[in-house]
């Protein structure tokens, strides 16, 4: 350092300068003045003072006491006012150096009242620093608020999780659609928070940005909860997103096969296929299901219809069920429940066809029925029944034998139903009239709004069971009087017709003939295929 090196002296004669080393040049010396406070000075007799290296004073500046420079401290705000620095102005070397008072006072003069930092000050007025920014000053910058954030609890493009690791799995149970149920947690909502204000050096509060609110990205079939921050399920759905915005459609389109690509479906609402349902698959739905090509032996349950237009190849192995009508192009070696009526436009070839009410097979150029068992609560109509070769084929019309198993448990349900509900007004009563003697504890007043709950759920459940049953029971009674078997073009011998109990196997073809029930005779009565029927005859 040049303070070990070089020397300068003062006296009422002049500045005097000189050297215990030679190892210094002209810039070190300059700056040395320069630290020292002296700016005025000869600067020939500095120059010689380098050549000679001489180690005794040599006169450097006359003395002036007046033009003597004090200490000089500047105060520097950054243009945000955030921090405040200091620069001090080295003082003539006889004269005193700022101490940490001096340097405060300077702060205070320009407002610098926040973030202080007294360490920097002590040990910039300790050290002497001189013509150097040093920070004194900082402020509390602000913490701007964040913006709102959406979570999603349930991603609508997830992929499908398989254990490719498992000793057995089933790839028709993977499948790429995500079905939510009404009231399901879609999406969470992080609020956007206030931020936290920050402070300038001059004690100015500076404003945090406050953040913004993001809303949810739904389109339809959503509910926001009271507080904003919820977002939930309003139906039953396949929950997709498109276009950045998410949806809840209540019907499902698959637009090919239902095959390993799409898996088994299940869901609750109306699902349209636009290829084949594969050998092996499942769609089940509580609403309509419509293939608009075929089915092979696959299992399809509706609980309201079904239709496939391009028919059913079942391989023995498919199954319909609907609580509705099920219409088809045609049937091969399927099962077939509706809890309405089937509709087939072409064959029905050895498959077990069940209908709550009628079975048609009419309309196209092969309408015809063959082989298998068909069986009707109402009727069953048709083209062609049987075949050729004698083919055996079972029609059945009349009530279905699990409507009668039906009606005999809810007789005996409704009937212990009433018991239980006669023993439980009973005991409600007996414990009524203790209340109003006074003679009755807390425990014995708490079974008494039980028994008050089960009496009602005891109601409801009486009055939906005799509702069923008076609804079967209208259906018998259309049963008893509508029973009928009606061909258009040719019956075949081996077809067996039974309805409502009583059988008729045909041994002789017929054409354009109707089937009917003969209470009187108690056997199965032909007449032609449009013959008014006396419903006096058929009861």
């Amino acid at each position: 350092m040049m303070e070990e090196i070089l020397k300068i002296e003062a006296d009422s004669k002049g500045v005097w300068i000189s050297s215990e080393s030679d190892n210094f040049t002209l810039a070190a010396v300059i700056h040395f003045l320069r630290m020292k406070g002296v700016r005025k000075y000869n600067e020939k007799a500095v120059i010689e003072f380098v050549r000679q290296k001489s180690r005794t004073p040599q006169k450097i500046a006359d003395r002036n006491p007046s033009e003597e420079r004090l200490s000089v401290v500047t105060v520097h705000l950054s243009k945000d006012n955030m921090a405040a620095s200091v620069t001090v102005d080295a003082p003539f070397f006889t004269n005193p150096w700022p101490n940490e008072a001096d340097i405060l006072e300077s702060l205070e003069r320009v407002n610098v009242t926040f973030g202080v930092d007294k360490e920097a000050i002590e040990k910039l007025a300790e050290l002497k620093v001189a013509e150097e920014h040093v920070v004194v000053a900082t402020g509390k910058p602000p913490v701007n608020g964040h913006d709102a954030r959406i979570e999603l609890l349930i991603d609508p493009d997830q992929a499908p999780i398989v254990d490719y690791d498992a000793e057995i799995t089933d790839h028709r149970e993977r499948s790429p659609f995500v079905n939510v149920n009404e009231g399901d947690k879609i999406a969470l909502k992080h609020p956007p928070t206030q931020g936290e204000n920050g402070m300038s050096v001059t004690g100015t509060e500076v404003k945090a940005a406050v953040g913004r609110n993001t809303p949810f990205p739904a389109a339809s079939g959503f509910k926001i909860s009271e507080d904003g921050l919820l977002l939930t399920a309003a139906i039953y759905g396949r929950l997709l997103r498109k276009d950045g915005k998410l949806f809840i459609l209540p019907e499902l389109e698959i637009r090919g096969d239902v095959d390993y690509s799409v898996g088994n479906i299940n869901f609750k609402g109306c699902v349209k296929i636009t290829g084949t349902v594969r050998d092996g698959f499942q769609v089940i739905a509580t609403n309509d299901i419509e293939i608009r090509q075929a089915m092979e032996g696959a299992v399809i349950e509706s609980s309201t219809n079904v239709t496939i237009a391009g028919g059913v190849q079942g391989m023995g192995r498919g199954r319909i069920t609907a609580a509705g009508d099920i219409f088809a192009n045609f049937v091969n070696q399927t099962y077939i429940n509706s809890g309405g009526n089937i509709n087939i436009k072409n064959s029905v070839l050895h498959s077990d066809l069940t209908a709550r009410e009628s079975i048609t097979v009419m309309g196209g150029r092969k309408a015809q029925i063959i082989g298998g068992r068909i069986q009707a609560g109402v009727s069953v109509v048709c083209d062609t029944l049987g075949s050729e070769i004698g083919t055996k084929t079972e029609v059945i019309v009349g009530i279905l034998p699990e409507l009668n198993k039906r009606h005999k448990e809810l007789e005996t349900s409704i009937a212990k139903c009433t018991d239980d509900l006669e023993k439980l007004e009973a005991n409600i009563g007996f414990l009524q009239r203790r209340a109003l003697t006074g003679t009755i504890d807390n425990d014995q007043r708490i079974s008494i709004v039980t028994a008050m709950k089960s009496k009602y759920q005891f109601l409801a459940a009486l009055k939906s069971q005799q509702d069923e049953k008076q609804d079967i029971e209208s259906y018998i009674e259309l049963s008893k009087s509508k029973g009928i078997v009606k061909v258009k073009n040719i019956c075949y011998p081996g077809v067996s017709i039974t309805i409502r109990g009583y059988s008729y196997l045909v041994r002789e073809a017929f054409k354009g003939a109707s089937f009917i029930c003969d209470e009187k005779t108690r056997d199965i009565r032909m007449i032609p295929f449009d013959g008014v029927v006396d419903e006096s005859e058929n009861i």
